[in-house]
This record gives structure tokens, sequence and C-alpha cells, in this order.
């Protein structure tokens, strides 16, 4: 990964928790490179758009929405297997997996996009 040090001739400072600092080195040193060579490649190796927080909260509410749906879907089995499901519970299954469907499409249309 090394360059010819020519190409090598903006210098750039920056700040680094210690906690960051150690976790470059350690991060750098697992990857036999030195701390600058490891910043290169992780930047020249990272998506062409990395994903944004807004993009890591929604996945992250898609994801419990779904959880919650779940916990609704058990409840409905747990009652078919006490012998108390009713029709109107069938119908619910139904809704929230086409629920889940919807959710799922819609996360993965948000992570394309990025």
């Amino acid at each position: 990964m090394a360059r010819p040090k020519s190409e090598n001739v903006i210098r750039k400072h920056f700040k680094l928790t210690e906690e960051t600092a150690k976790l470059l080195a350690e991060r750098s040193k697992a990857e036999n490179m030195n701390e600058s060579e490891y910043i290169r490649f992780l930047l020249l190796n990272q998506l062409v758009h990395p994903r944004s927080r807004e993009l890591e909260f929604e996945i992250m509410r898609f994801r419990n929405e779904i959880n919650k749906i779940g916990v609704n879907i058990n409840q409905i089995v747990k009652n078919n297997n006490s012998n108390i499901y009713k029709e109107e519970d069938k119908k619910k299954l139904e809704e929230y997996l086409k629920e889940i469907v919807l959710l799922q499409k819609t996360m993965l249309s948000c992570m394309n996009t990025y």
C-alpha cells in the first residue's frame, strides 16, 4: 500500500481522543500498515456514499417497528396454541405480515439510495 513519497505532498493535522488514537494504532498495526497508510486505505476503499446518521436512524426505526410487529405476531400465535384464536386475529396477522414486507422494501430502498 506504500506510495512514493512524492505523491504524498499535502499534510493534514487533526485531533483524536486517546481512545480513538489507540483504536487507530491497533487497527493499523493489525493491517500491517502505519497510521497514515491505514487512513488512506479506509478513505480509498469506502463506499461512494457512506451511510448517513439519518439513514442509520431510519434503519433502527424500521427494525424497531418490525420487532413490535413480531411481538404482536407472537401473541397471536400464542393465542392460537391456546385454542383461543379468532378469525379476527388471522386478519391482523396477515396485515402485520404485509406491513413487515412493506417496511423491509422501504428499508432496502433507503439503503440502495445511499
